[in-house]
């Protein structure tokens, strides 16, 4: 009998095996919860939809973040003190992308498809290196750039009209997928040292403020009393799941998994949202639009999977 088993203390290869299992039940529930972030989003392009029935773009994108805000402010209460320059400063900076994001987002969604818009989108996962190299000087490797040629022929399948023209819509959804892109390389930036939940409160402040002027500006004001039930239900989609719990999940789940695996896993939205559209929006897809699926699934694989290991000689 060893010294530990009489002392009654754990051998330490019992410890090791503990804490290993521990870490990967850790990694597994992020992993699921980053799947319901995927499912949150998936879930705002009908709920944008429906939104979209009794408001203005610009008057959803305002109430949207202001909600959010809200509920932000009452789950971070407790940590404005330790709010500073660095955090507003860069937090604006991502909350005017938010804002401009979704902007073109929800105006994009009057002329394109729930299910058209959550595939275009995606391009996010390829774009993301592209944009380092050009903004950071980091040189993405040649997998990057055989993934950005295989989603530039699937986008074409998914959005070119018989006519060889690209509708309005989409244009505006592509621009959207340049904003996120840009909002995801400044926030692995403007992230380190941080607090996440806090930083989230004041990128969704920012949005809010830049969202609210500019529907004063160029929009008609709107009441939630008048705009009906569904509607109403696809706004309080939209400030909760989608914005509000998707976010503080988002952030407390990519610090936990496996960076290979966040990618992949958020990029499953193009799958929710595609559900919704056909189970809620009575969507159909054409055997061309598909085809361009199947391709930008395959460029996002590409993208995101890990390099290969090199087996000992």
């Amino acid at each position: 009998m060893t010294d530990e088993q009489k002392r009654g203390t754990p051998a330490k290869g019992t410890v090791d095996i503990d804490q290993e299992r521990k870490q990967r039940k850790t990694v597994i529930m992020a992993n699921i919860g980053l799947l319901f972030v995927a499912l949150f989003w998936g879930g705002g392009f009908v709920a944008g939809k429906f939104a979209l029935q009794g408001m203005e773009p610009l008057n959803i994108t305002a109430y949207r973040y202001v909600g959010a805000t809200i509920l932000m402010a009452c789950l971070c209460v407790k940590k404005f003190r330790l709010m500073n320059v660095k955090m507003i400063l860069g937090g604006s900076l991502v909350g005017f992308l938010v804002f401009l994001g979704n902007t073109l987002q929800t105006i994009g969604l009057q002329y394109t498809t729930p299910g058209k818009q959550s595939f275009i989108i995606s391009l996010y996962t390829v774009m993301v290196p592209l944009l380092s190299w050009l903004i950071l000087r980091i040189r993405p490797p040649k997998k990057i750039i055989a993934a950005a040629v295989i989603a530039l022929l699937g986008i074409s399948l998914l959005t070119l009209k018989d006519d060889l023209t690209i509708g309005w819509g989409d244009f505006l959804t592509f621009l959207f997928a340049v904003a996120f892109s840009i909002e995801v390389i400044l926030l692995g930036v403007f992230m380190k040292n941080m607090d996440a939940n806090l930083f989230t409160f004041v990128e969704i402040a920012s949005a809010a403020v830049f969202s609210v002027l500019t529907a004063l500006i160029f929009g008609e004001p709107e009441s939630l009393v008048d705009i009906g039930l569904v509607p109403l239900a696809g706004l309080i989609y939209l400030i909760s799941f989608n914005s509000t719990f998707a976010f503080l999940l988002q952030n407390r789940c990519q610090s936990i998994a496996p960076p290979n695996y966040v990618a992949i896993l958020l990029s499953s939205e193009t799958v929710f949202g595609t559900f919704f559209a056909i189970a809620l929006a009575g969507e159909v897809f054409s055997g061309r639009m598909i085809i361009g699926c199947i391709l930008m699934f395959v460029a996002i694989f590409i993208a995101v999977a890990p390099p290969r290991k090199k087996k000992d000689s």
